[in-house]
């Protein structure tokens, strides 16, 4: 799977809060903030549908989404991608930094640390 873009991450974000939503219900809740039309939410939801990060479903006859990975899952990857890539880091990666975050509930921050680093956390 691809790693979603900032643009894409903030359609995650809502999804991952309030899943299912239709097209129209993301783009009332991400357009204003990213300053999109509700074309290019559409084109932007079918993208996302194309790089496995979004799944469709109908329901009474409108197209719903909904996150095809768990919150952590889709972060670790990113994490993992900028901590090796920018950062040149390799091994356990410092996941205390964000367990304070209010983006993430303490079972998400478990899971995402399991994701980095598997069994090389001190419990």
């Amino acid at each position: 799977m691809s790693q979603p873009s900032k643009s894409e991450l903030s359609i995650l974000k809502v999804l991952w809060a309030e899943a299912p939503l239709s097209a129209r219900e993301i783009q009332e809740k991400v357009g204003p903030e990213l300053g999109w039309s509700f074309s290019t939410t559409r084109t932007t939801l079918s993208r996302m549908v194309e790089k496995s990060l979004l799944e469709i479903c109908t329901k009474h006859g409108v197209r719903i989404y909904e996150p095809v990975d768990s919150k952590a899952r889709t972060l670790s990857g990113v994490m993992r991608e900028f901590f090796g890539t920018v950062l040149e880091m390799k091994g356990p990666l410092p996941t205390a930094a964000f367990h304070d975050s209010k983006v993430l509930t303490e079972e998400e921050w478990l899971e995402l640390d399991d994701l980095l680093n598997g069994s090389n956390r001190d419990d």
